[in-house]
Order: structure tokens, then sequence, then C-alpha cells
């Protein structure tokens, strides 16, 4: 058999070989979540917030508790939350959602405290708090970056 009568047979039959391999490699790409830089973005400033949040309502340095100072950081932190949940859920991406969740609630639950008491955090929640919340957010965060198509520095 010469050259020119095994290509036409050949090529039907990589098709056949090929297509369904195609097939199975996209289709498990629809299961697996990607890496968003704005979703990273997103979890590294919230941390920042809620930290500094923590760190500007902690009792000391003749600071004195301010209703309105108090409600406004809350209230800021509540946008940066929602925001952070449409752009999770835009993404349809359940695991992100989950974890701006959980985080928006140990925010929310620490401006409950704050709200409720009337008066600044003790110096020993803060640090307790600050070292659980970092925690939770570097989890969060770890877990953007362990994603399908991280950027390589």
């Amino acid at each position: 058999m010469n050259q020119t009568n095994l290509r036409p047979r050949l090529k039907p039959l990589l098709t056949a070989i090929l297509l369904p391999v195609v097939a199975v490699v996209q289709g498990c790409a629809l299961f697996v979540s990607h890496y968003d830089a704005g979703a990273y973005q997103q979890f590294t400033a919230l941390k920042a917030y809620h930290t500094k949040f923590l760190d500007d309502f902690k009792a000391g340095d003749s600071k004195s508790y301010s209703e309105v100072k108090a409600s406004e950081a809350c209230d800021t932190g509540d946008l940066k939350f929602r925001e952070a949940r449409e752009y999770a859920a835009g993404k349809k991406d359940d695991t992100r959602v989950k974890a701006v969740q959980y985080l928006a609630n140990v925010f929310a639950r620490n401006c409950r405290l704050l709200l409720g008491d009337k008066r600044l955090f003790g110096v020993t929640y803060v640090t307790e708090q600050s070292s659980e919340i970092a925690k939770n957010y570097d989890l969060a965060i770890a877990g953007e970056v362990a994603r399908v198509g991280v950027p390589s520095n």
C-alpha cells in the first residue's frame, strides 16, 4: 500500500480518536474552578479592612467610643462584603460565595458586638480575633491561589 492510499483512511481514524479526547478534556474544564484575580484582590482587601476595623475600635491610647464612627465603619464593611458576594455569585462558583459569606458573617458578628455593647473592643479580644480572622482570610486566599490557572511569579 502506498502512502497516498493511507492518508484518506488515517484522517477519519484520527478524528474518531481525537474528538472524544478533546470533548472529555473540555468537559472536565467545566467542573474546575479557575483562578480569578478579582476574587483574590477582594479577599486581600477585605482582610485588610476587617483587621483595620478591629484595630480602629480597640480600646487604649485614650480612644473613646463613637457610635457614628462605628456605624459608618460597619456600613462600609457591609457594602464591601455585599460587593464581594455579588462578584462571587456572578462567577457562579459556590465555593467563593460560601467563603465570602462566612467572612461576612464574622464581620457582621463583630459589628453587632461593637454596636450592641456601645464600647470599644478589649485588647485581648482584638488580639484573639485578629489572629483567628487572619487565618480565615488566609484560607480563603489560599483557596483562590490553589485554583487552576494561577499566574506564576
